[in-house]
């Protein structure tokens, strides 16, 4: 029962590796073909309809949203494009703006935020006509993964991005306990766990950027976009690099695991600020969670979701805290025999 946690750590990776990869996503909508259309005329919108049922059946198209303009003719194609027509009127009292458009089909509710700019047309003098509709999730509905517009597949890559960067906070959090611990007893083992922690905690944070670039790459058409939390990160792993110089270019050992110590427990605090607190701060970042945008929490990670990144949570840090014992096992190894 030694290793039940390694043995642990490894099962809950492996589940979350396949469960992430292989889980479908719901049907959902990936795209719109217009970008606006004119009240007071009949305008025919396309739809594209992402990994659809075989008997997908569309039974009723809003823009809007609760209070919104209904579809008067629905023709769905069995290559994925739904055609919607809608005869709009603002009336007089409403001047148009963006609308989310909602698709229910099998029982199912779909939407697509900000999908189509309704403008205010010459012809529309007429009153409006507004349909008060019931639009809300089924709970009942088709298992897998959600399917939010832009994300679509590269959603998946929750389960892996996300996890590192949980990881490497808590691994490197106990690095600076096990700082802590040195420099209340100047115990040489404690400074040994706290370095090969901080090592383990680069690990986490290199790997953590590289599943994030290749996500901006999919979601923001860039490897590296300007954002607070990116540029934070970055600055955190430069400092922490930074330790691995300062570390290596002293000789005395109880004076470099005495740098060492106080150092680790100046830049943590100042690697959680710019992560997590300035990006909140700054109120510009793509980042969910961070400034003004909302968290996966409240619109993504659902129950299905749940089941693999909790999961994959505790998996990675415990295979972090694997290669940080790891690491500590070669360090003391290398000191006993410089000993």
């Amino acid at each position: 029962m030694k290793n039940a946690w390694k043995w642990l750590g490894l099962i809950l990776v492996t589940y979350t590796l396949i469960g992430g990869l292989f889980t479908p996503l719901k049907t959902g909508i990936t795209g719109v073909d217009k970008v606006s259309i004119i009240s007071g005329t009949v305008s025919t919108l396309g739809v594209d309809i992402y990994n659809p049922e075989a008997d997908f059946k569309p039974e009723m198209a809003v823009l809007g949203g609760k209070n919104g303009f209904q579809a008067i003719a629905l023709n769905y194609e069995q290559s994925g494009l739904l055609t919607l027509q809608f005869d709009i009127k603002l009336g007089k009292e409403h001047q148009g703006g963006m609308n989310d458009l909602y698709v229910k089909a099998n029982g199912q509710w779909m939407a697509f935020p900000s999908a189509v700019n309704i403008e205010k047309g010459p012809s529309d003098t007429s009153d409006s006509n507004f349909t008060s509709i019931d639009v809300k999730a089924n709970p009942d509905a088709k298992k897998g993964f959600p399917n939010r517009p832009i994300l679509n597949e590269s959603i998946r890559n929750l389960l892996y991005h996300v996890p590192m960067w949980f990881s490497m906070i808590f691994i490197l959090l106990m690095s600076a306990v096990y700082a802590v611990k040195y420099l209340t007893s100047s115990k040489l083992e404690y400074d040994l766990r706290s370095d090969s922690l901080v090592k383990a905690g680069i690990l986490a944070g290199i790997l953590g950027c590289a599943t994030g670039s290749v996500w901006a790459s999919v979601t923001w058409d860039s490897w590296w976009p300007r954002d607070p939390k990116l540029n934070g990160v970055a600055i955190g792993m430069l400092l922490y690099l930074a330790y691995l110089l300062l570390r290596s270019s002293l000789k005395d050992d109880y004076q470099r695991a005495r740098i060492s110590a106080v150092y680790n427990l100046f830049i943590f605090p100042v690697f959680i600020s710019l992560i997590v607190i300035m990006p909140k701060l700054g109120g510009d970042s793509l980042h969910p969670g961070a400034g003004g945008t909302v968290g996966f929490k409240q619109y993504d990670l659902d129950n299905t979701l749940r089941m693999y990144f909790y999961p994959a949570v505790l998996g990675w840090i415990l295979i972090y805290s694997w290669v940080a014992l790891l690491i500590f096992k070669v360090n003391k190894l290398e000191s006993d025999f410089q000993t």
